[in-house]
């Protein structure tokens, strides 16, 4: 099969493969991708922007275990002035098409990241993170649609680009999520961000993380992240782009036959940065091997049959 065997569209863009970096991952320096071939990754998306720099949490802020990683950065950033002067301006010589991410606390907050993000040429798309675990309040408008709905139509006026929501794991019911999302205005759903989790060093009697919890992340993650994009995709109309554990091409196409459009891969790919051409070349001989397309297996996944 050809690069372009792996080509997807989601939420109004084309990309050239369905994996994309996760947000916080890849931080906003291009030169990280030298080590990749744009064909490979479908999109670079970038750290949280907030409207004022935040200084993030204290630390330590990231802790492995046997099933991931646990982090408590606190959104940590030099805020939009610092973002439009310094890091815009370099967006436009991406190979890649590039997704902003937006965060606050208040709807303000989003809209005015967004709209400034809308007035960058090198930003081909906005993904919002309503649902980072790691700030007071950082869940609000990911857990009630009705907030959700009103930070997405307030965005979705402030930008013509492509809006994503990204939504948190930490509900019961993320189809009436992805509803609220798709009503507002949104254009693809990202599902889903971290989970709060807790280490202990049981010596010190103290959390091994400076802010307590943190957002749990790695493999450990990836069914809770299956469900929640089954669950949204058929829930909605909108792309949903899978972020949760992904380490390897079969775990990418478990994702596609749940319903995922794209996926994004973040925990996995600090260890190997080049892991993106890794998973694009073992996929395209998966799907070769198997002689079927990724919309051809998108969503097809089908509920056990019943034990009689």
């Amino acid at each position: 099969m050809s690069d372009a065997s792996l080509a997807v569209s989601v939420g109004g863009l084309r990309l050239s493969s369905p994996l994309l970096t996760a947000s916080g991952t890849f931080g906003h320096d291009p030169a990280a991708l030298a080590l990749l071939d744009p064909a490979d990754l479908g999109a670079l998306v970038l750290k949280t922007v907030t409207p004022e720099p935040r200084p993030g949490n204290p630390p330590p802020r990231m802790a492995e275990f046997r099933g991931g990683v646990l982090n408590s950065i606190g959104l940590e950033n030099k805020g939009l002035d610092y973002w439009r002067e310094t890091v815009a301006p370099q967006l436009e010589r991406v190979p890649v098409p590039v997704v902003a991410n937006a965060g606050g606390h208040r709807i303000a907050d989003y809209v005015a990241v967004t709209t400034a993000f809308d007035a960058m040429a090198g930003v081909a798309a906005v993904e919002l993170n309503l649902s980072c675990p790691n700030v007071d309040g950082g869940t609000r408008f990911a857990t009630d649609p009705g907030a959700l709905r009103e930070v997405v139509a307030a965005c979705r006026e402030a930008t013509a680009k492509p809006l994503w929501a990204k939504l948190s794991p930490e509900v019961s019911d993320v189809a009436s999520l992805a509803r609220a999302a798709e009503a507002g205005g949104a254009d693809a759903l990202t599902v889903c961000n971290t989970m709060r989790g807790l280490l202990v060093d049981w010596r010190a009697r103290r959390p091994r993380l400076g802010g307590g919890t943190g957002g749990m992340s790695g493999p450990a993650i990836k069914p809770l992240a299956l469900r929640l994009v089954w669950e949204a995709s058929r829930a909605c109309e909108l792309p949903v782009v899978a972020s949760g554990g992904c380490q390897s091409a079969e775990d990418v196409l478990e994702f596609v036959v749940a319903g995922a459009a794209a996926v994004q891969i973040g925990t996995a790919a600090f260890r190997r940065p080049d892991l993106f051409s890794i998973v694009a070349r073992d996929l395209r001989g998966l799907l070769e091997e198997e002689r079927v397309g990724l919309e051809e297996l998108r969503a097809t996944l089908e509920p056990s049959p019943p034990v009689s």
